[in-house]
């Protein structure tokens, strides 16, 4: 019989990622939500600037 662990069933739910996240100390969890926002708002941010500089008329 295989041991590897399923990780995703039919709810989409990646039961890796849990055991990870289950693994790790409640600071160290709190540190990863915090790198996932930083790069979400980084993401934002960078995407607004990009859509405004296609959008402006060029100035002479």
């Amino acid at each position: 019989m295989d041991n590897k662990i399923e990780t995703h069933n039919s709810s989409g739910v990646d039961k890796g990622l849990v055991t990870m996240f289950l693994k790790m100390s409640a600071e160290e969890r709190l540190k990863a939500n915090d790198n996932a926002v930083h790069a979400i708002l980084e993401l934002k941010n960078a995407y607004k600037r990009q859509k405004n500089n296609t959008f402006r008329p060029k100035q002479k």
